[in-house]
Parts: C-alpha cells; sequence; structure tokens
C-alpha cells in the first residue's frame, strides 16, 4: 500500500474477527515501524504484544475500569449537545456523537476477544521533557513514544489489518506492571488492539478538517496557499 493511501485510510477499528494474526505479520510491522525518531535516537519504546486470552481479558478489565465511567459520563454529555443553532443540526450531532460512543462502548465490552493487544511502553530516562515547567499540562514526553506507535498502525493497515488506539489503560498502571512484571522507569504510554476488521463494519471513508483551519504560515490563522 501507498504511503498516502495508509495515512488517508488508518480509521479506529471497532470490530474485529477473531481469526489470529500471524507472528510473523506481526514481526514485519515492528520490523519497519523501528525506523520512527526519537529524541536523541534513544529508542526507549518497549512493547509487549499480548495474545494469551487471559492476559487479553486481564488488560480489557482494567481497561473498562476507566472506560465504563468514561463512557456513562460523556453518554450523558451528549443530551446536551450544541449544534450551530438548527435543530437538524442539533439532532444530527447528537445522534453522531452517541453512534460513535456506542461503537467504542461495543469495543470495549470485547477487547479482550480481540485478537492481538499490545501495551506501548517507554523509558523515562530516555526521554527530555523540554515543557515540564510550564504552565500547563506537558506533551512533550510522548513525542518518543507515538511516532513508533503511529508507525506500528500504518503498518498495520498496509497489511491489512485493523488497529483502535487507546490511552485510559496508563491509569491502570500499576496494575499493568504486576501482570508483566515491568521494571521501575517505564511509563506506560498507549493501548494499541491489532486485528482483522469486519467487513461492512468500519468506517471506509475518513473525514478530517481542513488544511486551511489547522495549519498557518508565518502568522497565526493565515492559511498556507493564501
Amino acid at each position: 500500500m501507498e504511503l498516502y493511501e495508509a495515512m488517508t485510510h488508518t480509521p479506529s477499528c471497532r470490530y474485529f474477527t477473531d481469526e489470529a494474526v500471524p507472528k510473523a505479520v506481526l514481526h514485519r510491522v515492528f520490523d519497519h515501524a523501528r525506523f520512527a525518531s526519537s529524541g536523541g535516537n534513544r529508542q526507549g519504546w518497549r512493547f509487549l504484544v499480548v495474545t494469551d486470552p487471559e492476559l487479553r481479558r486481564a488488560v480489557a478489565d482494567l481497561h473498562r475500569k476507566q472506560w465504563d465511567p468514561y463512557f456513562l459520563h460523556a453518554l450523558e454529555g451528549t443530551v446536551g449537545f450544541q449544534g450551530d443553532g438548527s435543530g437538524a443540526k442539533m439532532e444530527h450531532g447528537t445522534a453522531y456523537a452517541e453512534k460513535r460512543l456506542r461503537r467504542t462502548d461495543d469495543f470495549a465490552q470485547v477487547l479482550h476477544e480481540v485478537p492481538v493487544l499490545v501495551v506501548a511502553y517507554v523509558e523515562l530516562a530516555t526521554l527530555a521533557v523540554t515543557d515540564q515547567h510550564l504552565d500547563r499540562l506537558s506533551v512533550v514526553g510522548g513525542g518518543s513514544l507515538y511516532t513508533m506507535v503511529q508507525n506500528v498502525m500504518l503498518g498495520c493497515t498496509a497489511e491489512g489489518l485493523g488497529t483502535a488506539l487507546t490511552t485510559l489503560l496508563a491509569a491502570e498502571q500499576p496494575d499493568v506492571d504486576a501482570l508483566f512484571d515491568v521494571p521501575d522507569g517505564f511509563a506506560l504510554g498507549a493501548l494499541l488492539a491489532i486485528g482483522w476488521p469486519v467487513p461492512g463494519k468500519q468506517y471506509t471513508k475518513l473525514t478530517r478538517k481542513p488544511v486551511e483551519e489547522v495549519v498557518f504560515m508565518n502568522a497565526w490563522g493565515q492559511g498556507l496557499t493564501t
């Protein structure tokens, strides 16, 4: 698959078959993904590939500890969704938001059945968190992990696999660490679900904001092409 095609055809997959993913395919994905950039080329990432059914269930249970209350809170919030003032727009927006939530809940409730769960860690000693003293949440440290996470997702797309990325599991790191005997000095940054997509159940066309809304040139708000 051509790179730009993979970049525009990597949705969050919510429905997977139970077909196993061959180890050779996973190895091929990671073998290419490992060339992602990282701060100082330290390559502090570590990935736990979980295929054992009991371990997958344990990971899924920990994920649901965070997801279930979030889902209920978010579902209540869709009732108060505000559109652009037109009833039709508000109705569409509310229905769309609820549909997305329920699709994600479908995924969360059967997460243990997804053939491959990947827990992504990064070694803290390899990070240079240059924004840690600013008066806002830090976002810089994850840059040395998520470049490879995205590479893994693109590689899976090239192989015909579906992926879903979530960071909720990070809040359960102590229990995840204990489950896998993870040594000190690592931060849990992401959970990836990987498997073969169920035909007809996935988004076939991704939509995103136009370049003009998110990319500026020389001044904030000044378009790239104007």
